[in-house]
């Protein structure tokens, strides 16, 4: 058994077909099909099930690639740690929620550590992307080690003249055909928005939902609607013009998500420990 075998049958039971991991690899298809025959004959079992011009995996195909891609990225591993020297590397970062802070934090680093590149994708899910870092405010299941980062309350913005801006209290009955604004379905504050109101008793009239904090600020600011915010994330980002008022007792919780099912690089160790102070001088404000 070869490595080189190995890499070849773990590509094409991804892909379920040898031309394109020939493709990939740069050799003939010729060269994967024996080269897996061969792989297949060593092990006396038949690693796929081939049907004309289409091969998928049998189930002993299933078996042995989730044992093989297993012993593929435990290699990569330790040669990504042999060579890291923390002078370098790439960070994988996904941002679900507080892109302010967290961008804070990647220029800052990227002026201490010029040489690391890093990239930033917007709600990229961990079982697409190979991660190494992940923030945000969901529950991860499995590999996934965490660290709460900011714990903050959920307030209530509206505009200055907004009649229940003056109120001491608000009620429920109150909210119940207010117009609200919030971030598009799917997102953290549109789950917090539902949330909040279903617990109230209700269900919130969303008019206007944006992927774009300043356009959601500008909304609330000509007088469109009333938004569920968080407050120390978006602390800072109104004018004088918004009032800001706390209706429950309602919390979201920021973590940074780091898989422990691969070598985590020196430059990521660094990053997230500059995450963790940039979010801690937040809550000191």
């Amino acid at each position: 058994m070869e490595l080189l075998q190995l890499k070849y049958f773990c590509d094409a039971a991804e892909s379920e077909n040898f031309s394109a991991t020939a493709k990939k690899f740069l050799v003939p298809p010729s060269a994967v099909s024996q080269s897996i025959k061969r792989l297949e004959n060593e092990m006396t079992v038949s690693l796929f099930v081939r049907r004309a011009n289409r091969i998928r995996l049998s189930e002993s195909g299933r078996a042995f690639y989730k044992k093989a891609k297993a012993a593929l990225n435990l290699l990569k591993d330790a040669q990504k740690q042999l060579c890291d020297d923390g002078c370098g590397g790439k960070i994988k970062l996904s941002i679900f929620i507080n892109r302010r802070i967290v961008m804070q934090t990647v220029e800052k680093f990227s002026r201490q550590f010029p040489e690391v590149d890093i990239v930033t994708k917007y709600n990229a899910l961990p079982e697409a992307e190979e991660l190494d870092l992940i923030v945000t405010d969901a529950e991860l299941d499995g590999i996934f080690e965490r660290r709460e980062l900011l714990c903050e309350d959920i307030l209530l913005a509206m505009r200055v003249d907004n009649p229940l801006a003056t109120r001491e209290h608000i009620a429920p009955e109150d909210l119940m055909q207010a117009p609200f604004i919030t971030t598009n379905q799917g997102s953290s504050l549109h789950h917090i928005t539902q949330n909040v109101c279903r617990n109230m008793g209700f269900t919130p009239r969303i008019v206007i939902c944006s992927d774009d904090p300043y356009y959601i600020r500008k909304c609330i600011e000509l007088g469109l609607g009333v938004s569920l915010i968080p407050a120390r994330s978006w602390q800072g980002q109104f004018s004088d013009q918004i009032v800001l008022k706390k209706i429950g007792n309602d919390r979201r919780t920021t973590y940074a998500y780091r898989n422990t099912g691969k070598y985590t690089p020196k430059c990521v160790e660094k990053f997230a420990e500059m995450l963790a102070a940039e979010f801690a001088s937040e809550q000191r404000i």
